[in-house]
């Protein structure tokens, strides 16, 4: 089922303000003068990469500027030293039995997290966040939080983990703060960690098959997906550590219909190379990018905002995303 989207109804978008992304860190900024892709400093060759993917972006789409040159500060941050990354240690058989019965392998497991370090990480996300617009007040009510340990980075962290969201929204309800920025700021501090670990973890994978649409790492929901190569095998990516897995084209990832009646897809005119996959059962969706080999960690945000106009045109004929 084909549902194709024109240009004219992605022109707010393509020509205009942005606005409706439900994101923090994409309609709250304002443009510095400063460049930030081009600071003469030695930065790691798949961060430079990433920063002139965002500065393309910026110049080709100027609706998405701001939010390219504030992703670039954070990666710059979360990225300038990385934390330390211990050994995770899992054995083969219990990796096996988890994965046969759902179970991410993470889950329940001790994670070598250097928790000062991340929490300094998201301090730091929130001294950027106060520079941009309407996120300053969310920002200075999350820092001062954190400071007064009201909110605790290894409590936080460890609900990520176990896929509490839901929690961490709840008690940034009952402080005040804004839930949807405090997880927005856990994601980018976490992912550096998460993504090491994630590729520890990679060879256990192929211990059994994984079914389940979430990430079989960190159970999390993918943030996008990848229609890989001549054979067109299609990988889901975890947004919160860059995990992939490979998953059945013709079903859906979150309720698991097969029938061809509730599959569809939705994509710009000219351009079939992105789309955004609907499921008419369940009402989600989600993006699959065409590729010829796997995207890279850090280039995984930068299409996910590249392909904003599918989420928002996705989003306005009533489709969801897990979070």
């Amino acid at each position: 089922m084909d549902r194709e989207c024109t240009n004219e109804s992605l022109s707010p978008l393509v020509h205009g303000d942005a606005g409706g992304n439900d994101d923090p860190f994409f309609d709250v900024v304002t443009v510095s003068d400063m460049n930030l892709f081009r600071r003469r400093e030695q930065i790691r060759p798949e961060l430079a990469t990433a920063l002139a993917q965002l500065e393309q972006l910026a110049e080709s789409q100027p609706a998405l500027r701001s939010a390219a040159r504030l992703q670039g500060a954070i990666m710059r941050v979360i990225y300038r030293d990385l934390p330390a990354s211990g050994a995770l240690d899992l054995a083969p058989e219990r990796a096996a039995e988890k994965l046969r019965v759902g179970t991410p392998l993470l889950r329940d497991e001790p994670v070598p997290l250097d928790l000062p370090a991340i929490e300094a990480l998201m301090l730091q996300l929130c001294g950027i966040a106060r520079e941009h617009g309407d996120a300053a007040e969310a920002a200075r009510a999350i820092d001062a939080a954190l400071r007064r340990r009201t909110l605790d980075a290894g409590r936080l962290a460890g609900q990520v983990l176990l896929g509490q969201a839901s929690a961490i929204r709840e008690r940034a309800a009952e402080l005040g703060v804004d839930g949807e920025l405090l997880c927005a700021l856990l994601r980018f501090s976490l992912f550096p960690a998460l993504a090491t670990a994630a590729a520890q973890l990679a060879p256990l994978l192929t211990a059994a098959r994984w079914e389940q649409g979430y990430c079989p790492i960190c159970g999390s929901w993918p943030l996008l997906a990848e229609q890989r190569g001549l054979e067109q095998v299609r990988f889901l990516r975890c947004g919160l550590c860059a995990a992939e897995w490979a998953t059945d084209r013709l079903r859906c990832l979150f309720c698991g219909s097969r029938d061809h009646e509730d599959l569809g897809y939705l994509h710009v005119e000219g351009d079939d190379q992105k789309r955004a996959v609907t499921c008419e059962r369940c009402r989600g969706y989600i993006k699959v990018l065409a590729s010829l080999a796997p995207i890279p960690p850090l280039d995984l945000v930068v299409h996910d905002l590249a392909t904003i106009h599918l989420d928002l045109v996705a989003i306005e004929r009533g489709y969801t995303a897990p979070i």
